[in-house]
């Protein structure tokens, strides 16, 4: 117990017993709680920021219009009732009852609306603007938000219920000076950029989130998230009682996994998934039954287990599991399966032996875990005659550099990896509709399934993503690795009790206590 916790206890304490009383339950609840980071929010705007650190921040002062949970299904959220237009171009919210933002003021349809203009005006610059949709404008009639677009789009409702969709209360922005109020659980105290941000239970906070049990008031009374750039600094914070959760390296989790005295999270809803991509413009990787040896090659056991320590898991489809539509054993029988005796007959038979391997680039980003995975690529794919040279870059520069990369028809091949998450499969659209992400698009063909299934809903538009999904994979355009893959992590004390990490790694504290 830190003497921070101890003050509180012995203040309690005294309290009760000036009064006669015992210490009740309610009181020894309530606590301040400590969170070590390594990098700080950039802004507090959700409209301003599209970095994870920062999103998961707002995610605690914002609400969402939407709710999902751990099976992809919807909820309610700010919006007790929502609904499609038979022509998917208009949706209707009906806001609920009695909902108020952090200052007092109402929040309502005609602050829901506001929120949305805000969004989508050009004017805000909000780097998120495309995952609104093709909005064309909002109306209010009584408690009903009513949004109107050109034509229709299926993931709006999933995306309504994301980090990246907060929704802002009017005063937030009504001055040019944006000041962080929602209706969250949490509200806005103070922040030292890159050093401290301090968040206080909202006392009014009625909860809708599936994933959360608690349905009123956070049993934290105080958030307090310290930057602490170093990792064994955040460790010996940790140690020492002076955070209560951090994040940790990926080798440290390692040790605190077998250490009683702690906890770890995954990110086990993150939506997040590492995929392996292709040169497919380069000889010999235009062929997919090169690019299927290749997939046949990789030992995802091997990296879930050895490189991630065992805190992620193999995935078998390109969209994320726990996303709308998703069915891993579906996804198996489209992709290749671990066969490295069958891969190496498949190079031999092109003409690719020990003595005349194929040569390529094993491009990559620097992070932990994933240059361990890349090693063990680097021996899967010497064991079926091809040989890797590993090329790493910073996580910027990487991704900059396969914007140029992916354009080249000849020179040599090389295979790639990269990490994608959202909440919704139209993520898919994001990557692979021409240019699709650092130009990996491919073709007519799959552009055209791609706007089809963001006009299709309910079954028949999870039955265009499984027809997206087997196209890539029986193709051997990507193969997909591990889910979520990301060192997204945390650690706490033992006596954190009811922490949770959300989808696209929000991090939940409503549930949260501390054992005395």
């Amino acid at each position: 117990m830190t003497k921070h916790h101890l003050r509180k206890v012995v203040s309690a304490l005294l309290a009760a017993a000036a009064f006669g009383t015992g210490l009740s339950l309610s009181v020894a609840a309530a606590t301040d709680l400590t969170v070590a980071r390594a990098v700080d929010a950039d802004s507090l705007d959700p409209d301003k920021t599209s970095t994870t650190q920062s999103l998961q921040m707002t995610n605690l002062i914002f609400d969402t219009m939407l709710t999902m949970d751990k099976d992809g299904s919807l909820h309610p959220g700010l919006a007790s009732e929502w609904s499609m237009s038979e022509d998917g171009k208009t949706y209707s919210f009906t806001i609920g009852d009695g909902l108020k933002c952090h200052d007092g003021s109402t929040f309502d349809a005609a602050a829901a609306k506001a929120r949305v203009d805000r969004a989508i005006d050009p004017a805000t610059i909000n780097p998120d603007r495309s995952l609104w949709g093709p909005i064309t404008g909002t109306s209010v009639e009584g408690k009903v938000l009513k949004v109107s677009l050109s034509e229709p789009y299926s993931p709006f409702f999933s995306f309504l219920t994301g980090i990246q969709a907060g929704f802002i209360c009017p005063s937030s922005f009504a001055t040019a000076d944006f000041r962080p109020i929602g209706t969250g659980p949490f509200k806005f105290v103070s922040w030292t950029r890159n050093d401290t941000l301090q968040l206080q239970a909202n006392a009014d906070y009625k909860n809708f989130n599936p994933l959360v049990e608690n349905p009123g008031k956070p049993h934290v009374d105080k958030l307090t998230f310290k930057v602490i750039p170093e990792a064994v600094a955040r460790m010996a914070s940790l140690r020492s009682g002076e955070a209560d959760l951090v994040e940790p390296s990926l080798e440290e989790t390692a040790e605190l996994k077998s250490d009683g005295a702690f906890k770890v999270y995954a990110a086990e809803l993150s939506g997040q998934q590492v995929l392996a991509a292709f040169s497919w413009k380069v000889k010999p990787f235009d062929n997919p039954e090169i690019r299927k040896a290749i997939g046949m090659a990789m030992n995802r056991d091997a990296y879930a287990n050895i490189a991630f320590e065992g805190l992620v898991h193999t995935s078998n489809c390109p969209v994320a599991p726990n996303l709308f539509s998703t069915d891993e054993e579906l996804c198996a029988t489209w992709g290749a399966k671990y066969d490295p005796d069958g891969a190496k007959a498949i190079l031999e038979k092109a003409g690719y032996t020990a003595d005349e391997p194929l040569k390529i680039k094993l491009v990559a980003h620097k992070l932990s875990g994933w240059d361990q995975m890349h090693q063990i690529m680097q021996q899967d794919l010497a064991a079926i005659n091809v040989q890797a040279e590993i090329e790493t870059r910073e996580v910027a520069s990487h991704f900059d550099h396969m914007t140029s990369e992916n354009k080249r028809t000849d020179g040599m091949p090389y295979v790639w990896t990269m990490g994608m998450s959202g909440v919704d499969p139209d993520y898919l659209n994001f990557l692979w509709k021409r240019p699709g992400f650092v130009n990996m698009g491919l073709n007519e063909q799959v552009d055209t399934m791609l706007d089809e299934q963001r006009r299709l809903s309910g079954d028949a538009r999870a039955a265009k993503i499984h027809d997206i999904e087997k196209y890539l994979m029986e193709n051997a355009y990507t193969v997909p690795l591990l889910s979520p893959g990301w060192n997204w992590l945390m650690a706490s004390s033992a006596k954190v009790e009811g922490f949770k990490l959300g989808f696209m790694v929000s991090l939940l504290f409503n549930d949260v206590t501390l054992k005395q």
